[in-house]
């Protein structure tokens, strides 16, 4: 069974379980919460001193001209919309809408914040907001906190990344910093006039521990490498940047949604006895074990482990299990499912010190699970070897990430485990 239909699988019964209203209350407000992360885009949030190209990138990253250079618009907001609309709010607060979404019409009603609506494909998969504000520190202080609270990435664009843009970014929220890019703009002004090389290692040696990456980017470059048909210079978009960007997006988007399915997936097992008909799946195997009655996700975490990756990549696969090997299997995925549980109620708990307790808890698994594979199960299984490699592998990587200790390092962590608890549940339903 495919990832993707894998995830389906647990989306759907997340719907229902929140249409049901069966969960208490708390557990009500979480399922809801998750289940608008996996159907609602991901949300971008471009950053930066003024004229350091964010209306450029957000046209390279929706695919359209939509802020044209030279246009200056407010902070603006865009979503996807089966029409075009713009919806200004002005100073007084009121409120006007515009079915043109013509910049020029939009700059004279001096709106101080823009909503648009556009048909566009990427925003089926992104929504954007370009920040915009005065170069001082205490409107690009507010400007920046308020729009981290309403981003799931960032992309900060500079030139430099001066001392004003280091103090900023210095304060902003751990975990938006953990899913942060800094994007190094103008990239082919820089590199004609011979700085590119200095500019970057100077801002790497700055910046390198506050951002997931550090990008240069060629964005006219990298918008003139699509031509109006549709068409892509694929040599010319990777030169420019583009495609490491747009690559690095797509991952963070991906990313999202998985992490909020194997945490829907927590939830729904910890509240199985209210929902055990939504979770017991018709078409699941007779042979498939009680304890994993529907086929969950396989997670795709930071750095999936290459043995599992390279085997996932296959297209029907036929699996035939030992029996010992399935004992192995089943034995394994429901200690997970009973570790996963408890260390669900550890993060909702919110309690000090969360994260480095489930990562260490999370290490602890992972070494069990890796022992138990190498000790059971008959060693002739050629899915056994790959689920024990990709164990080893896992267990290795949780140890690098305990050193992190952040809020995104214990939801990855706790990612790749389910990670290996899917495969062995797709073997197991094969």
């Amino acid at each position: 069974m495919s990832n993707q239909s894998l995830g389906a699988r647990v989306h759907e019964q997340l719907k229902q379980a929140v249409a049901s209203k069966r969960l208490p209350e708390p557990a009500q407000e979480r399922a809801e919460h998750l289940l608008s992360r996996i159907e609602q885009p991901v949300r971008l949030a471009l950053m930066g001193l003024p004229s350091s190209g964010k209306s450029s990138l957000l046209n390279l990253l929706v695919g359209s001209e939509v802020v044209p250079e030279g246009v200056r618009l407010p902070s603006l907001q865009l979503t996807y919309g089966d029409e075009a609309k713009a919806t200004c709010t002005l100073a007084d607060g009121s409120q006007q809408t515009l079915i043109s979404v013509d910049p020029s019409s939009i700059a004279e009603q001096s709106p101080v914040f823009v909503d648009l609506q556009l048909p566009l494909p990427a925003l089926r998969k992104i929504s954007v907001l370009e920040v915009v504000a005065p170069e001082d520190k205490a409107s690009m202080h507010r400007a920046s906190q308020w729009a981290a609270k309403r981003a799931d990435v960032a992309l900060w664009c500079t030139q430099g990344f001066n001392a004003l843009e280091q103090a900023l970014w210095s304060v902003m929220p751990d975990l938006i910093k953990d899913h942060a890019f800094l994007m190094i703009t103008k990239a082919d002004f820089l590199k004609a006039n011979g700085m590119l090389e200095a500019s970057e290692g100077t801002i790497r040696n700055t910046a390198q521990h506050e951002f997931n990456k550090i990008m240069p980017i060629a964005t006219l470059d990298a918008i003139g490498a699509r031509d109006d048909d549709g068409n892509v210079d694929k040599a010319a978009l990777k030169a420019s940047g583009g495609t490491a960007l747009i690559s690095a997006v797509l991952k963070q988007v991906d990313q999202g949604r998985q992490t909020a399915i194997d945490m829907a997936d927590m939830l729904m097992h910890q509240n199985m006895d209210v929902l055990a008909d939504i979770m017991t799946a018709e078409d699941v195997p007779a042979d498939a074990p009680k304890t994993t009655a529907k086929a969950k996700p396989k997670a795709k975490s930071k750095a999936k482990p290459k043995a599992a990756a390279k085997k996932a990549d296959t297209p029907a696969d036929i699996v035939t299990l030992q029996p010992s090997t399935r004992d192995a299997y089943e034995s394994a995925v429901s200690y997970i499912v009973a570790e996963s549980q408890a260390m669900l109620k550890l993060a909702e708990g919110s309690q000090d010190g969360a994260p480095a307790k489930i990562i260490a808890k999370t290490v602890e698994n992972m070494q069990w699970l890796s022992e138990h594979l190498n000790d059971n199960g008959d060693a002739a299984d050629e899915r056994l070897q790959i689920a024990r490699n990709a164990a080893m592998d896992a267990a290795d990587l949780v140890q690098l990430m305990q050193m992190e200790k952040s809020d995104s390092a214990a939801i990855e962590a706790l990612s790749l485990l389910l990670q290996i608890k899917h495969e062995l549940q797709a073997d197991l339903a094969a």
